[in-house]
This record gives structure tokens, sequence and C-alpha cells, in this order.
């Protein structure tokens, strides 16, 4: 089978160095993506500076190749104005596009760069096409599908999509749907929503009978389905690998462009041109429609490359002694001197990259002798991969075209950045969040005014065909929408939405672009936490679609909580108490999710399932309980105690609101990124 018969999807190849730019062209890509030093979701990439862009997108544009620029990280709202800066340099430079995730600055973006090209990023986790349809009223002209879709979905999807579809076909994945991960941002103040995960997912967990690398998926390969993804009228093939270097982009790139042009034995010579990739082990996710398998192998450690072995001696001088695994004996290499190599701690945490200075090999064991930056101490049990072959990637251009980068600046968007203190401290409206009929039972002689049901749709069901608790609730209880729903279930949480609307329920929450026709007759409407509301620009879309009220982020900072409290009439609720869920995911990890499991550095969670999806979740709460008073000084005046994925419980309700009352951090809670601040 040929792409001859379908227009041939544009393939995208990413560009973390100016080594993987060039390689990314020379191999054959129709278009480079890449981030400058800001505002990616890739800040650990080595990236790119205005300067460097003043000569590389000329150069790509001689050949005919687009540069698609990332800003697709959310935006806090003191940044407005430098992201905006950013893309009135991108602008001027005749960048092809930009990636944006964030909802508010697509709009800004859109309103004030008619010139630039707008594409969606996957972090938005625009998975149907009613998503599709939202960043249309943004301005943007292409969305890249979250990366949890069969072929069958995407195909769905684009069909009735009215932009252009973007859909990832090699490398690295996320345990999390993108866009829905908490875990590096409550472990360490690094969001990974904001390019600075720490890969969570990667480390090796314990559990009370087991251990290993639960979260840690395989990598995406789809060259066997690369022609029906041609036939589902996909646009544009991407490959992941911001991170990676010149050699696996060039590798890859050339591979997809041998198989997207022929067809019979070149396109298994590309098939096998990929086992060198140096990536990890394959899987092609849920594009095979097998959504109830799980692609992890959680005896396998987390690092990428060919796995070599495991370290059996070490020395403080950097020599290890390796036992050989079947899978690199299988490969049939020879591990050579300047190769280079990364040794993977046990725990799961960033290994490190080194060049071998000398090897000996005898049977099933080889002893190496590295050379690393840094005076490196390797253990016992770490594993080693190789990761490139000897000497390093050569810069093909000598002779940058001179492009004037003093880019005039003097321009004007007006930006509302006026901090709305409000001394006076009204008493407060407290709201909870519950997932059970019980916590109804409970709450319903409770201080709570308001009520958001984030519930599988049977306790949905429950609610609904219960009339004394109907009864009790209908006012005050807003119906919140799964955060992600598959093209062919939006029909089913229509009806779910119209059945609540014909029994007096009228309020809903909604966490996904995509949920905005599913709402229609809606007369209050709440934009639940996971649409990222970090500034102001946010929060006016939402108020000019419809939203009512809006739920501050769980990772967010008090510096930008004061500085968003909104002047435009819309009027945010802030979690102070609930277990935010570090993952949600649409594949189940590689454990019981009845057990807890544990890190490396001692933190324990539990897995849990609500309507199709998986959410891991902190046995330790996050509780800003004593940062009330503050909250409200600054115009806070609704607060939402989250009991979710908790059973209901009356000394529990209790104690929570007796320490909402009186302002006690209880439980050991967390104060997230609160006070040390949302980087």
């Amino acid at each position: 089978m040929t792409l001859e018969n379908h227009a041939k999807p544009e393939l995208l190849a990413p560009a973390g160095s100016t080594e993987a730019f060039y390689a990314a062209i020379d191999a054959g890509a129709d278009a480079v993506y890449l981030g400058l030093g800001d505002f990616n979701a890739r800040l650990r990439a080595k990236n790119f500076t205005v300067r460097d862009l003043a000569a590389l997108i000329p150069y790509a544009h001689t050949r005919n190749v687009k540069v698609y620029a990332t800003v697709n990280t959310l935006v806090k709202q003191s940044e407005i104005k430098p992201a905006l800066d950013t893309l009135y340099q991108l602008e001027q430079l005749g960048a092809d596009a930009v990636i944006v995730a964030d909802i508010g600055f697509m709009k800004l973006a859109s309103d004030n760069f008619p010139k630039l090209r707008i594409h969606g990023s996957t972090q938005a986790a625009v998975h149907n096409s009613n998503g599709a349809a939202f960043l249309k009223t943004l301005g943007a002209k292409r969305v890249v599908l979250a990366r949890e879709l069969s072929l069958e979905e995407i195909r769905e999807t684009t069909k009735k999509s009215p932009i252009e579809t973007e859909v990832f076909v090699h490398g690295a994945l996320c345990y999390s749907i993108s866009g829905m991960c908490l875990a590096s941002s409550f472990l360490g103040g690094g969001s990974g929503n904001r390019g600075r995960c720490t890969q969570v997912c990667r480390r090796k967990f314990k559990c009370p009978h087991a251990e290993g690398y639960f979260f840690s998926p395989y990598d995406l390969e789809t060259m066997p389905l690369i022609d029906k993804l041609a036939e589902a009228g996909v646009t544009c093939f991407k490959i992941e690998g911001r991170m990676k270097g010149a050699e696996y982009v060039s590798t890859v790139v050339k591979a997809y462009r041998r198989a997207i042009d022929s067809a019979g034995d070149s396109r298994r010579a590309a098939m096998d041109d990929l086992r060198f990739d140096f990536g990890r082990g394959k899987t092609m996710f849920f594009l095979n429609g097998r959504a109830g398998e799980t692609p992890i192998d959680p005896s396998r450690a987390s690092g990428t490359g060919v796995f070599v072995g495991t370290v059996n001696e070490a020395s403080d001088a950097c020599e290890v002694s390796v036992v050989l695994s079947k899978e690199y004996i299988s490969y049939g290499l020879d591990i050579v001197k300047d190769d280079r190599l990364r040794v993977q701690p046990e725990s799961g945490f960033e290994g490190v990259a080194c060049r071998v200075v000398s090897c000996l090999r005898s049977d099933d064991k080889i002893n190496i002798k590295l050379s690393s930056d840094s005076n490196l101490k390797f253990n016992i049990g770490d594993s080693v991969f190789l990761i490139g072959r000897g000497g390093k990637s050569k810069n093909q251009i000598q002779n940058h075209i001179p492009v004037n980068t003093n880019i005039n600046k003097n321009f004007n968007i007006n930006i509302n950045n006026k901090i709305n203190v409000n001394n006076k401290i009204n008493k407060p409206l407290l709201w909870f969040k519950a997932d059970s009929v019980g916590w109804l039972e409970f709450l319903v002689s409770s201080p709570c005014q308001r009520l958001i049901f984030d519930a599988d749709i049977g306790e949905i069901e429950l609610l609904l065909n219960c009339s004394t608790t109907l009864k009790a609730w209908r006012s005050r209880v807003c119906i919140a929408l799964p955060p992600f729903i598959e093209e062919a279930r939006l029909g089913f949480w229509r009806g779910v939405v119209e059945r609540c609307l014909s029994v007096g329920i009228e309020s809903f929450a909604i966490s996904n672009a995509g949920h905005f026709p599913l709402v229609k007759g809606a007369k209050f409407l709440i934009a639940d936490a996971p649409f990222w509301c970090l500034n102001r620009s946010t929060q006016e879309y939402l108020k000019s679609r419809g939203i009512n009220m809006f739920v501050l982020s769980y990772e967010d900072e008090f510096l930008n909580i004061r500085n968003t409290c909104s002047t435009v009439g819309i009027v945010g609720i802030m979690p102070v108490y609930g277990k935010p869920p570090m993952f949600i995911s649409r594949m189940p990890p590689a454990v019981n999710c009845e057990v807890t499991v544990t890190d490396p550095h001692g933190n324990s969670f539990f897995i849990k399932q609500k309507n199709n999806l998986y959410y891991t979740l902190p046995t330790t709460p996050m509780c800003l309980f004593a940062k009330k008073k503050k909250l409200s000084e600054c115009g806070i005046e609704n607060f939402l105690i989250d009991v979710s994925f908790q059973k209901p419980n009356y000394d529990t309700l209790n104690k929570l609101v007796h320490g909402f009352r009186n302002g006690i951090r209880i439980d050991n809670g967390s104060l997230f990124n609160f006070k040390a601040g949302l980087h």
C-alpha cells in the first residue's frame, strides 16, 4: 500500500538544538517545530534565541521547509506582556505558525497578530471535534490531537473537525493525558504544564507486594498504520523529540520520509531503520483500538536507548561492569570508543549521559570506562542504555543569512494588569466537590452552600433516580462532565445533560474545550480547574462564552492568584482542600488500583477509576485553610473543599468544616505551590 491515492500528510520534525534543526531538514522534513527560551513545553532542551531564528527561518524557507514555534505553556498574568513580545518577534521573523496551549493567550494571539497562523497544542487536551471547533473560535487553524485516541476516533474527529488535525506518529508518551498532569508540580514546584516536567511517571514505585515502573509507557511508533492515518484525513504527522539529539531526529525523519514516499521493500526497510532510534520499547498505544491494554512493562527501567544491561560492578573511577541484556545481544551491536551511554538509576530518576573512553567485552559482560563532566558514582543495579554512536552531529551551515535582529517592539496591546485588592472580608461562600451520593447525604445538613458533583455516570444515575436527594440538591448542585469524552460518547453525555435539565438541574461544571456544545440549555456554568485559568485573558474569554464562575488551578501560586482576582465579572472559586490528581490517564497503570504506591522519596499515591479514566492521587492532601484570610483580603469570596475519592464519613466532614472555619491546617496538608511559587 502507498499514500499515492491520498494527500501526503506533512512530516513535522522536532528540533531542540541547532544540530537537530539541520538534521531534520537534511532528512526530509516538511516542517520543523522548535522553542525559544521561554514559554515552551520543553524548557530543558537547548532551544533557540531570536538571533538563531533570524538565520534559521530563512534557511528553512529557501528549502521549502516551514518553521513552527512553540509557545505552548500556561501563561501567568505577569507573563502576558513578555509572551506577547515573543509573538511579535516571531511574526516579524516570518514563523509559519505558533503552537499555543493557553486558551486566553491563544485569543490574544489571534486578535493581535493576524499574520501568525495558530495551531492548538496537544497540551490543550483536544480529543474530539467539539474541542477542535472551540479552538477555531480562538483563531486556530490546526489542532494537535491528544495522543490517547484510537484510529477510528482520529478518523471521526478529523471528519467532523472544522480545522486541520495533526497527530503524533513517533516518540515518547506521557502516562497522563497531556495538560492533565500535576505530579511534577505537586512534588517539586516545576509544572509540567509550564515546560518543567521532572518525569515523575518514569520513577520506580513500590507497593506492598511488588515494585516497578508502574506509570512509564513505551514509546509510540505508528509506521504500520501511516496509510490508514493518511486515509483518515490527517493533515500532519508529528514526531516527538525536542529533548533528543540530532542523530535521533535524522534517523526517525528519514524513516518516515521513506515510508511516506514509498511502499513494499522500502517501507519494510524504513521500519528496520527505526530499530536504531535509541528510544524505548515501542507501542501503537490506542491506535490499534485495544484501549484496555497498557503499554507498560513495569520491570523495564525508564531510560531511552538500546538497553545494554545492568551494572554488576562499579568503581569510583567511572568504571563499570555490565551484564549484557538479550535485547542488546540481539541487535548485534558493539560498543566502541566515543559512543554515548546513559546510566539510569534504579530509582527511575533522571540518568546521566556519558561518553565511552574504552571498553572490553567478554561473553555476556562488558567492562566500560566512562567519561563525564563531573565525578560520578554508579551503583549496582543501575541500567545502561546506548543512546548514540561515536562522534558529534555536524553543523552543516557555515554562513548564516544575515538578518536584522533589532526588531521594533513599538506595539501596544491593552492588558488589564490592575490588582483588585479587597481589604473588606465578606462572609465566605463554601463549596464542596464530591463524587458519590453518599457524600450528598452527609453534606445536606452541613455548611455546604453549593456543590460540584464530579461523579462517575453510575453515581449521577443514582442522584437522578433518588427523588429525596434530588429535591434537596436540585437548586445548588453542578454536574461535572468528565475531562475526556471521546467522539463516540459525545451523544451519550449530551443525553445525560438533557436528562439533568429535564429534572430541574440547570448548572454544570465543564473542564475541556469540547464540553460547550454538550451543555446547551444550561443556566449556570463553571469552568473547572483543568481549564487552567491562570490569566485574565482566559477569564475574559470564558466569560464571553457564557461561563459564570471558574475554579482556580490547584497548582496556582498566591502572587498570581492576587494578580488575577477578576474585575471582568467572572468569579473565582479557590480550592482550599483536596487531593488533586497527579495523573489523569486513559490507560491503567501496571499495578492494581486498590493498592498504595510509594516513590523513592517516600511520597505515596493511590489510584482510582472514574468514567473510564484512571486518577492517581496523593495520600497527602493540599490544605490552605490557614491561608483563607489572606485569600479573602485579595478578593476571594468562594472556597472549595474537595472530598472526591474519599469515603463519605461524618468525622472527616466535621474535621474539614472545623479546620476551614478556624483556619487550621489539617492532615499535614501540603501548601502545593501557594507559597513557594508556580514555576
